[in-house]
């Protein structure tokens, strides 16, 4: 029974899964018919980048917690977990707005476009968080050195996540933007 709990112990820190927190904020859209998704969006999208309207946008932040312990003179990493702040700014049509005929189905269908070229960048952050708690544990432990220890720690962790910035801002561009993926209501019709 021992050796079963010590099995489970370790497999629970070994396979551990960055805690993922995903909200949602919303602009409405009032669109006059469904050839018209593309300027209503544009006209009410609080999202820009460079100059250029943005009908979706994800952001992300990665926090991560690591537990030093020194045992017999050693300092080491003991456990390492993160957190993963999502947050989608998407469009959804008016509440009590009528919308003309077929708008509804368009717009779900774009919905669904724009979310999952969207979930392609938070998963960028899931892989980072992931790659720091399996990097972090495997800082090598030092004599009497918590401080390099937390230094390392930071270092690497750092580096981590502008690698998987650096790898959002590719997909961006790969992407066009997503229009490659179909982020372009005129598609839909």
């Amino acid at each position: 029974m021992k050796l079963f709990f010590l099995f489970f112990l370790f497999n629970l820190v070994l396979f551990a899964k960055p805690l993922v927190v995903t909200n949602y904020k919303y602009y409405d859209i009032y669109p006059t018919n469904k050839h018209k998704l593309e300027d209503s969006m544009d006209k009410t999208s609080p999202i820009s980048s460079f100059g250029s309207v943005r009908h979706g946008t994800v952001n992300w932040k990665i926090r991560y917690y690591y537990k030093r312990q020194r045992r017999m003179g050693v300092c080491s990493i003991a456990e390492v977990k993160t957190k993963v702040d999502i947050v989608y700014h998407i469009p959804k049509l008016a509440k009590n707005y009528k919308s003309p005929k077929g708008t509804r189905s368009v717009f779900n269908r774009y919905y669904i476009i724009l979310k999952d070229y969207l979930k392609k960048h938070s998963d960028f952050a899931v892989q980072a968080a992931n790659e720091i708690e399996e990097e972090l544990i495997k800082i090598k432990p030092l004599n009497n050195d918590c401080e390099i220890i937390k230094t390392d720690a930071k270092r690497v962790a750092r580096s981590i996540i502008q690698k998987y910035k650096k790898k959002n801002k590719d997909y961006e561009i790969r992407t066009y933007e997503g229009f490659l993926e179909g982020v372009r209501s005129e598609k839909l019709l």
